[in-house]
């Protein structure tokens, strides 16, 4: 029996049954992939996906599985499971994985998917390429911290058709931004497949919500009004944009463990 995607209910169980959209090209090298699952969860039944969720992220660390990930859980009750790709390719091994702990341990395997059953409302699978070019990051920064456990999502939508509007409008932020400091990281995530394309998503990531706001007005009035002019030239091209908050779920979280040389 393999796996079916009525009963994917986390993100190594699904991947494989991702179909490749038409803009789901291979990306340049300036990107990292990003594979996602999107769960909205039913709020009267948050403890039990929790749960559900601890208890398949443990099958997988007794399972050995390759492949790490990291789950956040928004403000309007979105989990987001993340897993970083190299390329498409990839889906299909962690697929190959995930059906080999199944053929390993059957019914402990459809004990966990059953426990999932009924805790939330949709699944959605997307890829997103995160963009170095344009992103913004400080130069202290050294990768993520332990403690940045908030997570602030700004999301735009744009106009289909203007690509060339919207990289030039970045190609001037990026020069505007030339000799100034940058004070708050924001990273740039493109969807690439399974997302309401174009869109964009930028994060930053901070010890708390409080925090996050702090530095984030005084990264603002650093930059002045002209940052704030250039934005506008991009907000022509914006249909919608959502802003999120969501926190790192260290416990739905998983990094295989290193082998031995």
């Amino acid at each position: 029996m393999k796996v079916k995607i009525s009963d994917v209910l986390a993100v190594c169980f699904i991947l494989g049954l991702l179909p490749l959209a038409a803009n789901g090209q291979e990306p340049e090298k300036r990107y990292q992939l990003y594979l996602v699952v999107d769960e909205l969860v039913k709020p009267s039944m948050q403890q039990e996906y929790y749960e559900a969720a601890k208890n398949w992220v443990a099958f997988m660390k007794d399972h050995e599985f390759p492949y790490p990930f990291n789950a956040f859980w928004t403000g309007d009750n979105h989990v987001y499971w993340s897993m970083p790709i190299q390329s498409y390719a990839d889906i299909d091994k962690m697929m190959e994985a995930s059906n080999k702990m199944m053929e390993k341990s059957p019914d402990d395997f459809k004990a966990l998917q059953d426990a999932f059953k009924g805790t939330h409302e949709t699944t959605r699978l997307c890829v997103y390429a995160l963009d170095y070019k344009y992103s913004m990051i400080a130069e202290e920064e050294e990768g993520e911290s332990e403690e940045e456990n908030f997570v602030f999502f700004d999301i735009y939508y744009f106009e289909p058709g203007h690509d060339a509007e919207i990289d030039k409008i970045f190609q001037e932020f990026e020069a505007f931004m030339a000799d100034k400091e940058i004070i708050q990281s924001w990273y740039a995530y493109w969807g690439m497949m399974g997302t309401d394309n174009p869109v964009l998503v930028s994060a930053a990531t901070a010890k708390n919500a409080r925090a996050f706001y702090e530095e984030n007005a005084k990264a603002w009035s650093a930059l002045g009004k002209e940052a704030g002019k250039i934005k506008q030239k991009m907000m022509k091209y914006v249909t919608k944009q959502e802003q999120k908050t969501a926190w790192a779920q260290k416990e739905l979280s998983y990094t295989p463990a290193k082998k031995e040389e």
